[in-house]
């Protein structure tokens, strides 16, 4: 089975069960999730809409909650915490419960939940992803978030450095046309992501909400270990393939 790449949610157009699948939005949801898992937060519960997170904080209650997430890259007015992964220290966020919407992904997190399993990927942990995708199945599906619905480069040069670890680790493993080349664009330019990325719609975006250090932040290759892992409704940190199969 290849290794199918998705430019964004909305572009998924088989049944992706029986799938591992890796979502991607590198700037920045997916690596503010994997901030927040390996500094030790409870869990992440993603939602589509504004309104949504509110009530869901009200239903979790207690001073445990923190209503998380951006619009328009910005911080959501009356949330605790915005989409920056730099505001997700250990001292902050360690053993609550955050609530999260963002303006992409978490509704792409929300579109792969019939997946086998889903995971949150990024450059951070992007070996660490590779080797809980390939543990779970052969076939696997990489969703990017995209940007307002479209191709975001990012997200697609992520996915190549996820791939490039996948094929470190099973090299038989074949590629869509979308995996080949988001490749062979990490391949070319994972020497300076950041200059990659200069120039393109998300980038300067968030460059120009003053969000430089953010992009830096996400584009650090594999320092963190944390696999977060939605399931039921909720992200958390994946255990041990051993402790799961000893329950």
């Amino acid at each position: 089975m290849p290794i199918d790449v998705y430019a964004t949610a909305g572009a998924i157009e088989k049944d992706l069960r029986g799938h591992a699948c890796v979502i991607v939005d590198v700037l920045r949801a997916t690596s503010v999730i994997i901030t927040a898992i390996e500094h030790g937060c409870k869990s992440v519960i993603p939602v589509a809409e504004v309104e949504d997170a509110a009530i869901m904080a009200r239903q979790l209650g207690g001073e445990r909650v923190l209503l998380c997430g951006e619009r328009g890259g910005v911080m959501i007015p009356g949330f605790n915490l915005s989409n920056s992964p730099l505001e997700y220290t250990e001292e902050v966020i360690a053993g609550r419960s955050l609530v999260m919407s963002t303006t992409n992904g978490t509704r792409a997190i929300l579109r792969a939940g019939g997946s086998e399993a889903v995971f949150m990927g990024g450059f951070l942990n992007a070996r660490a992803v590779a080797e809980a995708a390939l543990s779970v199945s052969d076939s696997i599906a990489i969703v990017c978030a995209g940007t307002d619905g479209r191709y975001s480069l990012d997200d697609v040069l992520c996915s190549g450095a996820i791939i490039s670890r996948i094929l470190d680790i099973n090299g038989k493993q074949s590629l869509c046309d979308l995996g080949r080349t988001a490749l062979a664009l990490y391949d070319s330019y994972n020497d300076d992501l950041f200059e990659s990325l200069r120039g393109s719609l998300h980038f300067e975006r968030l460059r120009a909400l003053g969000f430089e250090e953010d992009i830096r932040y996400c584009l650090q290759e594999d320092v963190m270990q944390a696999v977060p892992e939605y399931k039921n409704g909720v992200i958390r940190k994946r255990r041990p393939q051993a402790a799961q199969t000893a329950e």
